[in-house]
């Protein structure tokens, strides 16, 4: 009887998976959310704060959290008895023109947000952050900037600001780690 098991693929794939496996846990590797869940509960209390300078924004902003709460951290959105409870603000949003076409229109803008993040944590520890957010956009000459594209490009500002977040609580559940 002809043993099959110990064909030059086989052994290579075997190599491969062991190299693998000690490489990752050998470098004390651990996914991001991992981190995260020494901070962020699984249970979370969403809180935006309604800006009377920019309430569509604020709408959105809410939209994106709680996208964020549900994709991003994996947890799920509660009112009553969170864990974690996050406060948003926003500082700053603009929407500056970044380029011009042959005739002096703007055909490239940048949607920029600053966020005041504060998280009450699941051991009821304040965490404070601020993050910034922008996101480039293009738009075809002679065209009008319309709300809609507005809006969509601050909630993209937005994201971006949310999973800059989302790599600062990573951090400081890192550092909480050692």
């Amino acid at each position: 009887m002809k043993k099959i098991f110990f064909n030059k693929s086989n052994l290579f794939f075997l190599f491969i998976f062991y190299f693998t496996l000690l490489t990752f846990s050998g470098c004390g590797y651990k996914p991001s959310s991992v981190y995260q869940n020494k901070i962020i509960g699984q249970d979370i209390q969403a809180i935006v704060e309604i800006s009377s300078k920019t309430p569509k924004e604020s709408a959105f902003l809410k939209d994106a959290l709680n996208d964020a709460i549900y994709t991003v951290f994996g947890a799920n959105l509660v009112n009553k008895n969170p864990n974690t409870k996050i406060y948003l603000t926003i500082n700053s949003s603009s929407l500056t023109p970044l380029d011009y076409d042959q005739n002096g229109f703007p055909i490239l803008y940048r949607s920029a947000v600053t966020l005041k993040a504060k998280i009450i944590d699941k051991f009821s520890k304040t965490h404070t952050y601020t993050v910034s957010g922008n996101y480039d956009f293009a738009i075809s000459a002679n065209s009008i900037l319309n709300d809609q594209i507005k809006f969509n490009s601050f909630k993209q500002a937005s994201i971006n600001a949310l999973n800059k977040l989302l790599a600062e609580i990573t951090k400081d559940g890192a550092k909480n780690d050692n």
